[in-house]
């Protein structure tokens, strides 16, 4: 029996909101960014200083059961990403597998 394969996929994204004067100003745009990754059943959530004007840093995640599928997904967040009022000041990506034996 082939064994069971794992694999995760992250995106971390440093965002700037160039013309935010304050958190509340960042905080709607955020806000519908992240339920727009949300509706795609994305798993997000917001990462690092949360008191930083101009910048805000997100963590996006998917999983499968198929490289290909999990890499899909992550250019699917990316596309989202830059097609947001934020700029992209930095972008990591990740994809990790995991493997457990099956019975």
């Amino acid at each position: 029996m082939d064994d069971v394969r794992l694999y995760t996929g992250t995106l971390v994204a440093d965002l700037v909101l160039p013309g935010a004067r304050s958190l509340k100003d960042q905080r709607a745009p955020l806000r519908a960014l992240v339920q727009r990754l949300r509706n795609r059943n994305f798993a997000v959530a917001r990462v690092g200083p949360a008191d930083l004007m101009q910048r805000a840093f997100v963590a996006v995640a998917a999983v499968s059961g198929e490289a290909d599928l999990v890499e899909g997904r992550l250019d699917e967040a990316e596309r989202l990403l830059y097609d947001s009022p934020f700029e992209v000041a930095d972008l990591r990506r990740n994809v990790a597998v995991e493997t457990f034996p099956s019975g």
